[in-house]
C-alpha cells in the first residue's frame, strides 16, 4: 500500500465513520490528535481548547471533534487525519481503517522529529516533546512558562491543572500568542519561551528538536543557534566561583551532605502554596441557622498575630512557596480557601496551611465566632487526589482549652461540621499537624512580638532546614518552647503528629 496505493486508499476513510472512529480513541489520544489538527490556526485552537476543557470536567466521553474538523476541510482532512493518527500511535483505529502500521510508518516517518508531510512540523515536534517529558518535567514547564506568560499578558489564567495533558497548556499559550507556529514551514515562528525553559532544565534534546524543526526551513539569516549546555546553566566567574543563573533553580543549590539519600526533598521552583489564615478581629454571625454553632461571647481581638503572619510570609517565601495570606475569614471561607489551595496543588510538591486564631480543644474559630473541627480540616487536605502522597503541613496557633463533656452546656458553641470524607487510610500519608499547645491548655501570644510557637517555628526553619527534616525541626520547636517561661512562670508545650513515611526536607532557602 505504498505510494499511490496509500494515497488512493485515503478515499476509503468515510466522513460518516468519524464519530465511530473517535470512540476507539482514549482521551489522551484525542487530546494529542486535536492538538495536531487544530493547533495551527488561532480560532481553531481557541475552539478546541474550550471543547477539551469541557471534556475534562465530565465523564461523558462521546464527541464529534473529528467530524467537525473534516466538515471545515473537505479537501484535506483525510491526509491530515491519517498522518496525525500515525503520530499519536492510534494503531487500533488505523487497523480498522484497513491500513498497515509498518507501511504508514515508512511513509509518514512519525519517528523522525521535525519532519511532517501535512501536519504543521512544530506541532509534531511539540507533541513528541509532550510524550517524552515525565509528569514532573511537564509540571515544571507549565509552572515556569505560565508564570512568564501571566507577567507578559495579565488576564484570566487557565483553570486547568493536570500536566498529564501538556498539549492543553500549549494550546492555551498558542491562543494567547505567547508562542507562535509561523507558516507551514515554521517561518515566523516563536517558541523561545519553551526553548529557554528546556535548555535551563537540562532538556537539551528537546530544545534541539525545536531548533532543528525551525532551522530545517529557515533562511540563512534566521538560523537559531544551539547554545552549549554549560553556558545555559550558569555564568562562570572563575574555576572556583560560579553564580547560579536563577535563584529558583534547585540544581544550583547543592543538597546538604547531612541529608538522607532516600529522603523526599521539596524543590524551590515547585514548592507549593503556603496558605495563611490570620484571624485578628472577630464578630458574631447573626444567621438564625447558625446560632447553635456560635460562641456565647465574641472572642477577643488577637493583638500580635500580624507579627506572626509577616514572619510566616517571609520564611515560606524564602523557600519558594507562593504565600497567600487572608485576614479575618469566616468559617465557610476558611474551608473554601483550603479547598481552592488543594485544587491548585496538582503541579506542586506540597501544601502548607497556617491557621492563626482562637480555639478550644480540637477546634478553631472563624472570624464570625463559629468553630471548625481540626480533624475535618485535615480530612479536607487529605481528600484531594492532587495532594495524594504529597507532604501536607497544617500549622495551628490557637488555644486548645478543654471542650465541654457530653451533656454539659458548651461555653464555646458546637463546631460546624464540614461535609468531607476520605475513602482510604492511604490518603492520610504524609500529613502533619503542628499545634501550638497540647490539648486542654491555652496558647501564649505576646501582643508585640507574636506567639511563642510561630516565632520559634520560624526560627527553627531558618536555622535548621538546610540539614534537618521537617519532623526533626518540629521536635526542636517543641523543645525550645517547652523551655520558655513567662513573667508569672507561664509555660507551654507544643505538639505535632505525623504520617511521614520518610524524611521530608523543606526546599532550599535563598
Amino acid at each position: 500500500m505504498a505510494g499511490s496505493n496509500l494515497l488512493s486508499h485515503l478515499d476509503s476513510i468515510d466522513f460518516n465513520d468519524l464519530v465511530l472512529l473517535e470512540r476507539d480513541l482514549n482521551f489522551a489520544q484525542k487530546v494529542g490528535l486535536c492538538f495536531l489538527l487544530y493547533g495551527n490556526n488561532h480560532s481553531d485552537a481557541t475552539y478546541i481548547l474550550q471543547k477539551l476543557l469541557a471534556m475534562t470536567r465530565t465523564s461523558f466521553v462521546q464527541s464529534d471533534l473529528l467530524m467537525q474538523y473534516a466538515k471545515h476541510r473537505p479537501d484535506t482532512w483525510q491526509k491530515n487525519l491519517l498522518e496525525a493518527l500515525c503520530i499519536v500511535g492510534a494503531r487500533q483505529v488505523l487497523r480498522k481503517l484497513g491500513f498497515r502500521w509498518q507501511e504508514l510508518r515508512m511513509h509518514y516517518l512519525p519517528h523522525v522529529g521535525g519532519i511532517a508531510l501535512h501536519v504543521h512540523p512544530l506541532l509534531k515536534s511539540l507533541y513528541m516533546i509532550c510524550e517524552e517529558l515525565s509528569l514532573a518535567q511537564s509540571g515544571r514547564l507549565v509552572l515556569d512558562v505560565s508564570e512568564k506568560v501571566a507577567r507578559q499578558q495579565p488576564g484570566d489564567p487557565l483553570r486547568f491543572y493536570d500536566a498529564t495533558y501538556l498539549e492543553i497548556f500549549l494550546l492555551d499559550w498558542l491562543t494567547r500568542k505567547a508562542i507562535r507556529l509561523g507558516d507551514i514551514n515554521a517561518m515566523g515562528s516563536d517558541v523561545q519561551l519553551l526553548i529557554e525553559h528546556l535548555k535551563f532544565n537540562d532538556l537539551q534534546e528537546q530544545a534541539k528538536l525545536l531548533i532543528d524543526t525551525i532551522n530545517s526551513n529557515a533562511s540563512d539569516d534566521q538560523i537559531l543557534e544551539v547554545v552549549p549546555p554549560l553556558a545555559i546553566k550558569r555564568e562562570t566567574q572563575s574555576d572556583s566561583q560560579q553564580v547560579p543563573l536563577s535563584a529558583t533553580s534547585t540544581a544550583a543549590v547543592p543538597a546538604s551532605p547531612l541529608r538522607k539519600k532516600d529522603a523526599l526533598e521539596l524543590s524551590r521552583e515547585n514548592a507549593g502554596i503556603a496558605l495563611i489564615i490570620n484571624q485578628r478581629e472577630f464578630h458574631r454571625d447573626v444567621n438564625e441557622d447558625l446560632k447553635k454553632y456560635l460562641a456565647p461571647n465574641t472572642p477577643r481581638r488577637r493583638d500580635g498575630t500580624d507579627v506572626d503572619e509577616r514572619r510566616l510570609t517571609a520564611v515560606f517565601s524564602a523557600m519558594g512557596y507562593n504565600v497567600e495570606s487572608h485576614s479575618n475569614v469566616d468559617h465557610l471561607s476558611i474551608v473554601q480557601l483550603i479547598r481552592s489551595a488543594c485544587d491548585r496543588s496538582l503541579l506542586r510538591d506540597s501544601l502548607v496551611v497556617c491557621i492563626l486564631t482562637h480555639g478550644f480543644e480540637e477546634a478553631v474559630y472563624g472570624s464570625n465566632s463559629i468553630a471548625l473541627r481540626i480533624t475535618d480540616i485535615e480530612n479536607v487536605m487529605c481528600s484531594y487526589d492532587s495532594l495524594f502522597n504529597k507532604p501536607k503541613l497544617l500549622i495551628i496557633q490557637a488555644c486548645q482549652e478543654e471542650a465541654p463533656k457530653k451533656g454539659e452546656e458548651s461555653p464555646q458553641g458546637l463546631p460546624f461540621k464540614i461535609d468531607v470524607i476520605t475513602q482510604s487510610p492511604g490518603q492520610h500519608v504524609n500529613m502533619v499537624r503542628a499545634m501550638s499547645t497540647v490539648n486542654g491548655f491555652s496558647a501564649l501570644r505576646h501582643t508585640h512580638s507574636g506567639s511563642w510557637f510561630i516565632q520559634s517555628l520560624c526560627d527553627a526553619i531558618e536555622q535548621h532546614s538546610a540539614s534537618e527534616h521537617i519532623a526533626d525541626i518540629l521536635t526542636i520547636v517543641t523543645n525550645k518552647v517547652a523551655e520558655k517561661r513567662g513573667k508569672n512562670d507561664e509555660c507551654m508545650v507544643p505538639k505535632f503528629n505525623s504520617t511521614f513515611r520518610q524524611h521530608v526536607y523543606f526546599p532550599p532557602r535563598l
